[in-house]
């Protein structure tokens, strides 16, 4: 198990290269929590959430300086942020979020939580460009507690972007697009809530579409990852009732393209005295003891471009994760990667359909002695001398690891469905167990039903719902036999499951028959 951190203070100047935030999805999450933040308060709170990392055990305090927030924005160091920034900082302790939700007795309740539990400024007037923040501990389940449909964003992304509703709409339709929803639809009515608009204000449907919509639109197309490729409205009557933002994925912004040519990995001391190994990329950032050795080498080509940057804008559009890639090019030759990736791809655009592209490229790899015109014999893995070997070995039990791991993660995602479908259809229990009785009923009865039936054990004490839930949190039989049923009436939503980690296996080089 990860030992879990706990820190007393961070400072943002320490983490500088950090751009990932993440934070609780979902009705009863912050994505959709209703709350109204001004652009530089949003800025602020970001700031806080890149140096929230995934494994801390609790909240540290945060100090932000004003010129952390120009340099993490890429704002004008021209003085006229500096107060703005102070400000806002000081006026997030009077923000709140209000996340509706369900309790213990199943009743759904509105709960209001204050964002910032503590502020602290120094005195002397010329340290008063920094302020230390401390996130409200009752925030804990939403930001540090992740287990399942969080949102995991890069802040450059948005960086530009100058209206905080463009940046809340940003987060709603981005988890959307992330959850494999690629039509987000939303009542009006849920849009205004979420957006914190009163009802005096845009009080008509096409004030609101061109001030908030629209808006949100244009600076989709213009700043950010994401595109609003059609907005569609369904009506009730003559009204506009509810909106479908049909969303498609587009390059990065510019600024976001260009590559450092610092190295892949810097490392970051902290004011406590650990050592934060940030990287480069989206996708990887820990935490080590001073006392590790870290070793990091980025190969430059002419251009200033790493060989690792050029081979991943080839293979990005098959899902294969950056991280993959790096250690495709630790264990082996930089020369058997290259070519095996454009010998894949080239079979690919003669038309031959490929089901896994990043595990038929790891095959193509490890092999050395695959043969083809476009590939001569004599290159090698670099897993020919033994510490090689060792690292080609390393990197296959890395992946069988994370094989098994995405399996579990897998079986839990499926096994968190069923419960949410059976607490939230207040029917879906009584038309199992119906089945169930059907199915034993038959003259020949199905052996998984009997099974199933016989295991079931009644508890007096409990609602219908708590002691079917009991019942297939034990497993077994009888869990077996409802995720059977279960899947069956709900087919869409297991397969969206399915195919979000099936992504995440040909992103890490695996077959994606993992999760048949």
């Amino acid at each position: 198990m990860t030992k879990k951190r706990n820190i007393a203070l961070r400072k943002k100047q320490d983490y500088q290269d950090r751009y990932i935030i993440r934070m609780q999805g979902g009705k009863a999450g912050l994505v959709e929590a209703t709350s109204k933040m001004d652009i530089h308060e949003f800025r602020v709170f970001m700031a806080m959430l890149t140096m929230v990392l995934p494994d801390d055990d609790d909240f540290a305090e945060y100090e932000i300086r004003t010129q952390d927030i120009i340099k993490l924005y890429s704002l004008s160091d021209d003085g006229r942020y500096y107060e703005a920034i102070r400000d806002a900082a000081e006026r997030l302790f009077n923000k709140r979020f209000v996340i509706y939700e369900k309790k213990e007795d199943g009743e759904i309740y509105k709960t209001t939580i204050h964002l910032i539990d503590e502020t602290s400024e120094p005195v002397k007037k010329s340290e008063k460009n920094r302020i230390r923040l401390k996130f409200n501990p009752k925030l804990k389940p939403y930001l540090l507690e992740l287990q399942r449909e969080y949102l995991t964003i890069d802040i450059r992304n948005i960086a530009n972007v100058q209206s905080p509703t463009s940046v809340k709409m940003y987060l709603i339709l981005k988890h959307q697009f992330n959850l494999g929803n690629r039509r987000a639809r939303y009542s009006v009515a849920r849009l205004r809530e979420i957006l914190a608009i009163q009802d005096n204000e845009y009080p008509m449907y096409g004030n609101f579409k061109q001030k908030i919509l629209q808006k949100t639109i244009n600076d989709f197309e213009k700043y950010t990852d994401l595109v609003v490729t059609q907005l569609e409205e369904e009506k009730v009557g003559r009204a506009v009732d509810a909106v479908i933002f049909h969303l498609e994925e587009k390059k990065a912004p510019k600024q976001l393209e260009q590559i450092s040519k610092k190295l892949t990995r810097q490392v970051i001391k902290s004011t406590n005295g650990s050592i934060v190994v940030a990287s480069r990329t989206q996708d990887f950032i820990e935490e080590i003891s001073p006392s590790e050795v870290i070793e990091s080498t980025l190969i430059q080509s002419e251009e200033g471009v790493s060989t690792l940057d050029q081979l991943y804008e080839n293979v990005r559009r098959f899902r294969i994760a950056k991280n993959t890639l790096k250690k495709w090019l630790d264990a082996y030759s930089e020369e058997q990667v290259k070519r095996s990736i454009d010998y894949v791809i080239a079979k690919i655009d003669k038309g031959e359909k490929i089901k896994s592209v990043g595990g038929y490229i790891f095959n193509r790899i490890k092999d050395a002695d695959w043969g083809n015109e476009e590939v001569p014999k004599e290159v090698k893995p670099k897993g020919s001398s033994p510490i090689e070997i060792q690292k080609a070995n390393q990197l296959q039990n890395e992946l069988e690891k994370l094989k098994v791991d995405l399996q579990k993660e897998y079986f839990q995602e499926r096994l968190g469905l069923v419960q949410t479908l059976v607490q939230d259809e207040q029917s879906l229990i009584a038309q199992l167990m119906i089945q169930l009785k059907n199915d034993n009923a038959n003259e020949s009865p199905n052996i998984l039903a009997e099974l199933a039936q016989a295991n079931y054990q009644l508890y007096p004490n409990l609602d219908n719902v708590q002691e079917f839930l009991v019942n297939f949190d034990k497993g077994g039989i009888f869990q077996g036999y409802m995720f059977e049923k279960v899947e069956k009436l709900y087919p869409t939503k297991f397969a969206r499951i399915r195919e979000e980690f099936q992504a995440k296996a040909l992103a890490n080089g695996l077959n994606a028959n993992t999760f048949f």
